[in-house]
């Protein structure tokens, strides 16, 4: 038995999804099959200054919890806009990685961590550049991995064509079936155990 958490922005919180996310669907296999449960602590809008804020009552749950998974993904809400109606919540580069070696740490600390990384987004829709936007990605996935922590690198798995299947017409969130894809990719990571 698991009790996974899902913890990070947006998509963590299951946004553009009527079904509740990734870990909505989640928490219903896991309980179907016995397994365990999710729990999401995803919030929308989210930087990694604000998840730092927050991570000690995350964790405070977790302790409380039987075999606690935590699933950290950030979103890209730290990176900065080319025009940007919110630059004071962007977090530099440095800081990022920073941030998220604390929240690896600490999740760690109690119990297992996979990190999911980043996704692609209409870059001129969302007024971001590209090549800095990737570097954000890039970076967090080497940080994840060089904690020893396990990757699913969602990043890398969206082709051109499911990202036309996948992301909402905002161009920044998953559909539907975009939800659906990350949760069928938990679940094979976790039956590869």
């Amino acid at each position: 038995m698991i009790t996974a958490y899902s913890f990070g922005a947006s998509t963590a919180a299951g946004a553009k999804d009527d079904e509740g996310g990734f870990v909505a669907r989640l928490d219903r296999f896991l309980q179907d099959t016995g397994s365990g449960s999710a729990i999401n602590h995803g919030i929308g809008g989210d930087t990694t200054d604000v998840m730092i804020a927050r991570l000690s009552g995350v964790i405070d749950d977790m302790k409380a919890r039987t075999n606690p998974l935590s699933l950290v993904t950030l979103g890209i809400n730290d990176v900065p806009r080319i025009v940007d109606d919110k630059p004071e919540i962007r977090v530099p580069l440095e800081r990022h990685a920073e941030s998220l070696k604390t929240i690896l740490s600490e999740t760690k600390s109690v119990g297992d961590v996979v990190y999911l990384t980043q996704y692609p987004v209409d870059y001129e829709m969302r007024s971001l550049d590209p090549q800095l936007t990737q570097s954000y990605v890039k970076l967090g996935e080497e940080t994840a991995r060089d904690a020893g922590i396990d990757v699913i690198d969602i990043f890398g798995m969206i082709t051109s064509e499911r990202f036309k299947e996948f992301i909402f017409e905002d161009g920044l969130h998953f559909n539907s079936r975009g939800h659906l894809f990350i949760c069928n990719q938990i679940i094979e990571y976790l039956n590869s155990k």
